[in-house]
């Protein structure tokens, strides 16, 4: 804005030249062919308007038959948070049972490794790392940037999770390849991780829960565009139950507390007394030697001093069971939940897979106190869009206020916003036709669409304006000749852009996915609007 207020009129002054010819400049032999052919076009059209203005109910009646054959549209465009981008990391997840030796899981990473190796081409690797971790291991492959390899990230990975997923007996394998845009995923990802899908299922009960995440699981795996579903419910850590038998223990004189203190006393230890040496405090702990606390019969034998005197065993006072404890339970709102996640296929919309995961999930028959909710980048998918329609609706607002204020009229603002919709007509057809998804990057796109268009239509209205308010001509001459004058400034504007756009549009090169849905976007509703 400061170059066009300030440097451009100055640069006119300098340089800029004026034809001297004057009249139609269709019949002047002077002129060039161009200009000769934009003055028969630009004639064309005034005349066109012309008629236009005169069957004025046909041009309404097109235009929203248009409206509404793009509105029809909108099923088949598939909605996502953001669109895959192709990056140079592949992610081998190996997870095995809790408290598995890491012995064992080195031998399992070893047979993952002779299974992945082969399919990777050396050429292309610049580098294959393995790493153990408590809960298994992990294997990632790292590319070379995409301008220096042939094979697709994403298509690479789901060749190596059809040779490895379910061929490695006793562990859960899942393959994802890393998208371009996985800070952004991992920032809009809820409850942690980065996976694309991902599942609630809430409800209190710990057992319950875990059986029913296995059922979704299993329908999650026979949906359409999901790759590696996964519970977020381990097997617990194996610990000893110990229930108190409290009629037994109060008919004796004893009370919970002696009992349990004892067993703490015998197996973890109390502190009896300290031993101070040199300025500095030891503690006394006494406990069972460790070859008497080896096993459950060690602490069946334990003895508890009764108030009379006597000693009974423990076994006598309690009962054991051996069980499995949860690693760790989540909540959200303070109600627990569990979660089971997916990776999507390289050809996957998150929009089309959710719905398709809706369906799934509406024919289980959940417990009273269970309910099955999308979350993870579904759920801030559908925040981002709520954001992105108030940032529509307060463009469209401020802009409005503007032109009140330049028009300084209130009716005058309505007829240039009145474009606005109609970018749709070019819009929708447009991500039709080129498979582009609803995303971050097209809805910016969008917005930006809503200042840019409006230009076009503040340039024509303005000056039909000036027409009637210094040449004193009637309304349609006014609209017919602001129309033929203004054509080549709001073709020129409107190509600059287009063209501008169309290297983003292709979507040619390492990241373009990630502009591309936004230029084409543009693209389509400028032609529209225009």
């Amino acid at each position: 804005l400061l170059v066009a207020l300030t440097l451009v009129p100055m640069m006119a002054s300098r340089f800029l030249t004026v034809d001297s010819g004057t009249g139609d400049a269709t019949g002047d032999a002077s002129k060039s062919w161009f200009q000769r052919a934009f003055a028969a076009l630009e004639n064309r059209y005034s005349g066109t308007v012309q008629s236009a203005l005169q069957r004025r109910w046909l041009v309404f009646g097109a235009t929203g038959a248009l409206l509404v054959g793009a509105l029809l549209l909108w099923p088949y465009v598939s909605v996502e948070l953001a669109p895959q981008t192709d990056a140079n990391e592949i992610d081998v997840d190996m997870q095995m049972a809790q408290g598995t030796n890491i012995a064992v899981v080195m031998k399992y990473l070893e047979e993952l490794e002779q299974r992945v190796q082969p399919m990777l081409p050396e050429e292309e690797v610049e580098n294959f790392a393995k790493q153990v971790q408590p809960w298994g291991a992990e294997v990632e492959v790292q590319l070379k940037s995409a301008g220096e390899r042939s094979i697709n990230t994403f298509a690479l990975a789901d060749s190596i999770r059809s040779e490895v997923v379910g061929k490695v007996p006793g562990v859960d394998v899942r393959v994802s390849a890393q998208s371009g845009l996985w800070i952004l995923r991992r920032v809009f990802s809820v409850g942690g991780g980065n996976e694309a899908l991902r599942v609630q299922l809430r409800g209190y009960d710990l057992d319950r829960a875990q059986k029913l995440a296995q059922r979704v699981k299993q329908e999650l795996e026979t949906v359409e565009g999901v790759a590696g579903a996964r519970s977020g419910r381990r097997e617990g850590q194996p610990e000893q139950n110990i229930r108190f038998l409290r009629d037994k223990i109060s008919s004796l004189g004893l009370s919970i507390q002696e009992v349990a203190r004892a067993v703490q006393t015998n197996l973890g230890g109390s502190r009896a007394a300290s031993y101070r040496s040199g300025g500095e405090q030891f503690p006394i702990t006494v406990r069972l030697t460790p070859e008497d606390r080896l096993s459950v019969q060690d602490l069946d034998n334990v003895s508890i001093q009764t108030p009379d005197g006597s000693s009974v065993p423990l076994s006598t006072l309690v009962t054991n069971q051996r069980g499995r404890g949860p690693t760790e339970i989540q909540r959200i709102n303070g109600q627990r939940v569990t979660y089971i996640s997916a990776n999507l296929t390289s050809d996957a919309v998150l929009g089309e897979v959710v719905n398709r995961a809706r369906e799934k999930a509406s024919t289980l028959s959940l417990p009273e106190g269970f309910s099955v909710t999308f979350g993870g980048q579904y759920r801030e998918q559908q925040k981002a869009q709520t954001d992105f329609l108030i940032a529509i609706i307060m463009a469209l607002v401020l802009i409005y206020m503007v032109m009140a204020g330049q028009f300084e009229r209130f009716l005058d603002p309505f007829v240039v916003m009145f474009s606005v919709p109609l970018v749709l007509i070019g819009v929708l057809p447009t991500l039709v036709l080129t498979g582009t998804t609803v995303n971050i990057q097209s809805v910016m796109g969008l917005v930006m669409l809503i200042g840019i268009v409006v230009n076009n239509a503040i340039v024509l209205v303005d000056y039909i304006n000036l027409m009637r308010r210094e040449h004193k001509m009637d309304l349609v001459p006014a609209v017919a000749e602001a129309g033929r004058l203004r054509l080549r400034p709001i073709l020129m504007t409107t190509l600059t852009t287009v063209l501008g756009l169309v290297p983003l549009a292709l979507g040619i090169g390492a990241g373009a996915e990630i502009q591309a849905a936004l230029a084409r976007v543009v693209i389509g509703g400028l032609i529209a609007s225009t």
